[in-house]
């Protein structure tokens, strides 16, 4: 408890700032999946949308649908159901009910008051991106990752028909307001904007081609003019009179969401300069900006075009006054991309690295404790792709796009220094079971060994060695728990076991199929498991290199294995699932489901009857062993 106590201490940072927001926790339990007691974090936001009585904003995210109260900021309720994360939203015109898309190929109807799911879209066969009710509400417009535009029914869910002639993945979706036209836009390489008469599916012979992949389109109130914004950083005004370009403005970045104010005057435009800018429709000048601490990814009006709400990638929702610029309120807690986790060794504190940042958790509470900022020298972010915690707790390492391994004092934050010698992005990082020597592997196709100088004030010590043999990059690295020997998984599909000592190669461990993402030993030190992108799980003798079994399974990419404390159990994480596996028998003993996205990392807790799974979803489910096992 010393250590959880001292982390509740603020205070300077040599290098590396302490960001001063708190998470917000509030209503952790809210969606939760079974056999999971807790969420860290509410994932990757996409979109958000006022709800039509301006009351309530809905967040689309990688786990489900925020709701929240306007007034007071605080969470409502998470509708979960969809299987992949969730990309667009769109109300009904009578504001009764409310319809998603979703990486997982289909669109839901959710019920504006009671917020139940009512009918469910299927057919598209990729990710659906956008959706958009026409006027009347009888159609409901679906654009796909496979190239085609759905018209559904929003009554029965039935699919009208499916529009086709698109060459690449549509983005975006509109009805013009007097329901007669139908544009999608697509990604680069397509015809920018098509045209559709949605009563009879057939295209229309207007013909705007856009300079670039048109990420967003839309109609003004009035139906005169179409804007769109595209990757070439310019949004451009549309005259659909004549399909004549009125005017196009140079907004000097990426423009990721364009929402015209209710009276139309003005549009507002989310990009990725960490700004909402404004325009004024009828001139194109900017009027004013809005300025944040990350990328904005979706800006959306109040019904009553008084408040701009902003949702940015540092997980922040903003909430502004139109008139006087000032901010009203702000939400947080929604992360981004969750890439590694670590235990402190008395199992109270939890540490992830996810983009620009290492965060410190005390699970005791769920609270956020603190986060390093870790932002390099000429790098605008750096994901922090793995963290390790020394033997005795005292030290972090993390390792990240900047070819940088970092040392941080986990009572003070402060940073200790940095080992420099990858000449590419470092994937993974390990302390010895004594804590005297840090590995890191690399994307350079090496791993290295680097001297940890324990009980002096500067800790950073020599190269020991460079484990040189892979032919690609190098994804996992881990000590045996004796400290003698080093195994690495790579790309090159092979598992090499190295002398930590000496630096020699001892053994090539031959079977995958694929990339090898992941590498742990067991707490005996007898078995090597290896997770790889093949979709199997391959255990082997330590000592002889034999393979002992392959568990089969999973659907996919393999991205993290760990063992139980006591060795007899098996966690494999991927994009489809966690699965638990019985180290002795092979017997696949629990699935477990609830994320998204890519399970990058996965840790047990030191008495194991918990498991911690960090996620590209943005979240962290805490997994209560205990029950799960109980139920086999």
């Amino acid at each position: 408890m010393k250590i959880l106590n001292l982390l509740l201490i603020i205070l300077p940072l040599i290098s590396g700032l302490c960001l001063s927001n708190v998470f917000a926790q509030a209503n952790p339990v809210l969606g939760l999946p079974p056999g999971a007691m807790n969420r860290i974090g509410k994932g990757r936001m996409d979109g958000i949308k006022y709800f039509p009585d301006g009351t309530k904003l809905a967040v689309v995210s990688t786990i489900g649908i925020w709701i929240y109260d306007v007034e007071t900021g605080k969470p409502l309720d998470l509708l979960i159901g969809h299987t992949g994360p969730v990309n667009s939203i769109a109300f009904s015109p009578d504001g009764e009910t409310f319809a998603t898309g979703s990486d997982d190929n289909t669109a839901w109807l959710w019920d504006t008051h009671t917020r139940e799911h009512k009918i469910s879209f299927v057919g598209h066969r990729d990710d659906v991106n956008a959706v958009a009710f026409s006027p009347d509400g009888e159609i409901l417009a679906t654009g796909s990752d496979d190239n085609t535009v759905g018209l559904w029914n929003p009554r029965t869910g039935e699919q009208i028909t499916r529009l086709e002639g698109h060459t690449e993945h549509v983005y975006s979706v509109a009805f013009s307001p007097d329901g007669a036209v139908l544009v999608s836009s697509a990604a680069w390489g397509d015809v920018g904007i098509r045209f559709w008469n949605p009563r009879t599916a057939k295209p229309l012979d207007i013909s705007i081609e856009d300079t670039d992949w048109v990420e967003h389109i839309v109609y003004a109130p009035d139906g005169s003019m179409l804007v769109s914004g595209d990757t070439d950083n310019t949004i451009r005004f549309w005259d659909l009179g004549t399909g004549e370009l009125l005017r196009a403005i140079d907004s000097g970045v990426d423009v990721s969401a364009v929402v015209f104010a209710p009276d139309g005057k003005t549009i507002a435009g989310a990009s990725g300069d960490d700004y909402v800018s404004f325009w004024d429709v009828a001139t194109g000048k900017p009027l004013k900006t809005l300025e944040h601490d990350a990328s904005v990814i979706s800006v959306a009006y109040s019904p009553d075009g008084e408040t701009v709400a902003s949702a940015s990638e540092d997980g922040k929702i903003q909430f502004w006054d139109v008139a006087s610029s000032e901010r009203l309120k702000t939400v947080t807690g929604h992360g981004f991309h969750v890439f590694s986790l670590a235990y402190s060794p008395d199992g109270n504190a939890l540490v992830s690295g996810s983009i620009s940042k290492i965060d410190f958790w005390n699970l005791e509470t769920g609270e956020h404790v603190r986060a390093i900022k870790v932002q390099p020298e000429h790098f605008k972010s750096e994901n922090v792709l793995s963290v390790a915690s020394s033997p005795d707790g005292s030290i972090i390492a993390s390792g990240g796009d900047s070819s940088k391994v970092r040392l941080w004092d986990v009572e003070t934050g402060r940073f200790l220094g940095t080992f420099s010698g990858h000449k590419e992005v470092v994937s993974s990082v390990a302390f010895s079971p004594d804590g005297r020597t840090l590995a890191s592997g690399s994307h350079d196709n090496t791993v290295r060994l680097w001297e940890i100088r324990t009980g002096e004030l500067y800790l950073i010590g020599d190269l020991l060695q460079i484990l040189a043999g892979h032919t690609e990059d190098v994804a996992s690295v881990a000590f045996s728990p004796d400290g003698d020997t080093l195994a690495s998984g790579s790309h090159d599909g092979t598992i090499r076991l190295w002398d930590v000592q000496t630096g020699d190669l001892l053994e090539t461990l031959v079977g995958h199929t694929g990339n090898v993402y992941a590498v742990a030993y067991s707490p005996d030190g007898s078995t090597i498991a290896s997770g790889s992108w093949d979709g199997t799980v391959c255990l082997w003798d330590s000592q002889t290199g034999e393979l002992l079994q392959t568990l089969k399974g999973h659907t996919r990419n393999i991205a993290s294995v760990a063992f139980s404390p006591d060795g007899d159990t098996l966690a494999c994480g991927n994009d489809d699932a966690i699965h638990l596996w019985d180290t002795r028998t092979g017997e696949l003993l629990n699935t477990l489901r609830g994320h998204t996205d890519l399970v990058d990392s996965l840790m047990f807790s030191p008495d194991g009857s918990t498991i911690a799974s960090g996620c590209r979803d943005g979240t962290i489910l805490l997994w209560d062993l205990t029950e799960l096992v109980a139920d086999q």
